[in-house]
């Protein structure tokens, strides 16, 4: 199959974030309803970093019902009602430090 590495990185990111006008002012029941699909958030705050970490991730093990799609901000002009939409960009990502461990091959399932 292939050869596994266990690649762990240190990154630093500037990521500008645009989401929905609820998520600056969050209701309660906003909280809750985030907190319900598994994220870990109490306010504004928690609820951008949560989106920066998952444009990080690539939205892997993300739950889109709470953020949709967080666009790329040059998407802009090309997404329908972007009055409503989520946009990011990001500035700059910096890689701090990196280590690669060997895991070995990976066996055929």
């Amino acid at each position: 199959m292939g050869i596994k590495k266990l690649v762990t990185i240190t990154v630093e990111a500037e990521i500008e974030i645009e989401l929905a006008d609820w998520a600056a002012n969050p209701t309660a029941e906003d909280i809750e309803s985030v907190n319900y699909c598994g994220f870990d958030v109490k306010n504004s705050d928690d609820i951008y970093a949560t989106a920066g970490r998952l444009i990080l991730n690539g939205y892997a093990n993300s739950n889109n019902d709470v953020f949709g799609v967080i666009h790329h901000s040059w998407q802009r002009n090309t997404v329908p009602n972007a009055e409503n939409e989520s946009f990011h960009k990001i500035n700059y990502i910096f890689i701090e430090d990196v280590d690669i461990q060997e895991m070995g091959q990976e066996q055929p399932k």
